[in-house]
């Protein structure tokens, strides 16, 4: 019996060795950068995967169009953009897209006026403003959008729930759409608990749900000119709406664009494009999108470095609006200040926010190519759930065989088919799913296999 229990501790201290010996193999090294639009999906999801599977990738934030360049200088091991790579800066080494996550773009405003009312904005309206042709506040382009959708307002400046934001929409005159997002760490911390609606008139509750997985819930209800509701997460209120009367001020709109090279502004000219105006270019260089270019408007028109400065730029200053992901946009610390999110008339009428599911049902509209590039199609007539300005987001890896490589198809796999669909909607992205999930998985799969 002795000898029988040596030989097992012995074979049982060689299994160990033999399997630590290959976790030592397997672990590499692997250095990234690019997009600064997917960074907040990113962030936790490299530092997950570094945990689970023992490598160290790094992941830097320079926006798409030095991601494309250091990718193909061999800077980056792999690269992350939000707009294809032109002819200029395609790799002479073997390579492939892989689309793996998604978001709407969000136009943030910070207008202290307004005391937290939601803008509805017209594709004309959105034109005119990041055009130059509208440049105050009161415009009757702006007035316009307002009498045409119920304007309501949110008078919480901050939630008492770190991390819990809301979005809202009228479905109608007489019934409106609340989505309440958390991000992983408020998910998790209040699991469990109540989403109540409550009615400030009556203090009745309208609408309960329990927290759950779901980082993103929809709460559908009717309402009146005069109802008021207060939004609670565990009794804890993250929101108060009234419908409002809204005084445009007299004041000068200052448009904040990025400065940098930008897949963001890539998707946003795109859009400006091909669903607003034909006259709009489309580039990485927000200067050089817009028809006549931006030096002529002088102070305002402000550049600066990639999503993260834009959104801190607008919520340090009043009277801005940009073009930014949602994930910096709803940031709640941003919120606090006064950001605020518009809504955007679709194709079919409806004035939607930058919700998740409705980028979701705007990118069903879409198509995909063979090298998983996927277009838009904005002219969505019959789709009111659409919100219809966003971006995907893609990894660029090389298809050369060795470690690293594997390393980084491992990962674009992982995030498509783990880290995104459990945790995209809770960050403020939109996981890709179906078809398109399928081909990405494929892609992933050439990184490192010839």
């Amino acid at each position: 019996m002795k000898k029988r229990n040596q030989r097992i501790t012995a074979l049982c201290i060689a299994v160990a060795s033999v399997l630590s010996s290959a976790s030592m193999v397997k672990a590499e090294d692997v250095s990234g950068g690019g997009a600064s639009f997917p960074v907040k999906f990113l962030t936790p999801a490299i530092a997950e995967f570094n945990r689970t599977y023992n490598h160290n990738i790094t992941y830097t934030s320079t926006g798409s169009g030095t991601g494309k360049s250091n990718f193909k200088s061999g800077t980056f091991k792999f690269a992350g953009t939000d707009s294809a790579v032109e002819p200029a800066k395609l790799p002479s080494f073997g390579w492939t897209y892989i689309p793996y996550v998604a978001s709407a773009i969000a136009v943030a405003y910070r207008l202290d006026e307004l005391k937290g009312v939601t803008l509805s904005l017209s594709p004309a309206t959105i034109n005119g403003i990041f055009g130059g042709t509208i440049d105050n506040w009161n415009h009757p382009s702006i007035a316009q959008d307002l009498k045409l959708n119920p304007t309501w307002a949110n008078s919480k400046k901050k939630s008492d729930v770190k991390g819990a934001t809301t979005l809202w929409q009228n479905v109608s005159r007489t019934s409106a759409k609340l989505t309440v997002n958390m991000l992983p760490a408020t998910l998790k911390a209040n699991k469990g608990k109540k989403i109540e609606l409550i009615n400030d008139a009556t203090k009745k509750s309208v609408k309960t749900l329990t927290v759950g997985t779901k980082g993103a819930v929809n709460i559908t209800f009717p309402v009146k000119a005069k109802d008021s509701f207060s939004v609670k997460v565990g009794g804890k209120t993250i929101a108060q709406y009234k419908q409002a009367t809204v005084s445009l001020p007299n004041k000068s709109i200052q448009v904040v664009h990025r400065a940098d090279t930008s897949g963001t502004t890539n998707n946003f000219c795109q859009y400006m494009k091909g669903a607003v105006n034909s006259d709009w270019g489309i580039n990485d260089a927000f200067q050089n999108c817009v028809p006549g270019g931006t030096t002529r408007f002088g102070s305002r028109f402000v550049g600066q470095p990639q999503n993260a400065g834009v959104g801190n730029y607008v919520a340090r200053t009043n009277g801005t609006i940009s073009y930014l992901d949602v994930a910096d946009a709803a940031d709640p610390t941003r919120v606090a200040q006064g950001v605020r999110i518009a809504n955007i008339r679709n194709a079919a009428g409806a004035y939607v926010p930058p919700t998740s599911e409705g980028y979701a049902s705007h990118l069903g509209g879409g198509s995909q190519d063979a090298r998983g590039l996927i277009s838009f199609n904005w002219k969505q007539t019959s789709n009111r759930t659409a919100y219809p300005l966003g971006a995907v987001t893609y990894g660029l890896c090389q298809t050369a065989s060795d470690a690293k490589n594997k390393v980084v198809a491992q990962l674009f796999e992982w995030l498509i088919k783990d880290f995104g669909p459990k945790n995209a909607e809770a960050l403020g992205y939109t996981p890709i799913v179906g078809a398109a999930a399928t081909q990405g998985i494929a892609l992933a799969k050439k990184c490192g296999a010839s």
